[in-house]
């Protein structure tokens, strides 16, 4: 019976591990100027977003320049059905005092990511 319970349970851990792995997004991007994230200004050129689920219900974005240290940063995630995404990622950037900063990033489902401030 002992036995039984280790495997099940080791079963479970490989499981929950494949699970954790699959639910990790990439988005590519080229910003055509220098882009604020976070307190950190990143180069123009092309930057990986990746999208990285934790145990908890925070996401944290990975941003990735070609140059440069990588940023992560804290978003809310939200749905937005009334802007057409033509089955591509956008990403949003505001325009502050500073230069450009990353908004929020919108997926092809309709929903995205709300960076926090």
């Amino acid at each position: 019976m002992r036995f039984l319970t280790m495997i099940c349970a080791a079963a479970l851990a490989i499981c929950g591990t494949g699970r954790a792995q699959s639910s990790v997004d990439m988005i590519t991007v080229h910003f055509s100027t220098p882009v604020m994230v976070a307190g950190t200004t990143l180069p123009a050129g092309d930057c990986t977003i990746q999208v990285l689920r934790g145990s908890s219900d925070n996401i944290v974005l990975a941003v990735r320049p070609e140059s440069g240290k990588a940023v992560s940063v804290l978003v809310n995630r939200f749905s937005d059905s009334n802007t057409v995404t033509n089955g591509q990622a956008s990403v949003i950037l505001s325009r502050r005092d500073t230069g450009y900063h990353l908004d929020q990033i919108l997926l092809p489902d309709h929903t995205g990511f709300q960076v926090l401030d």
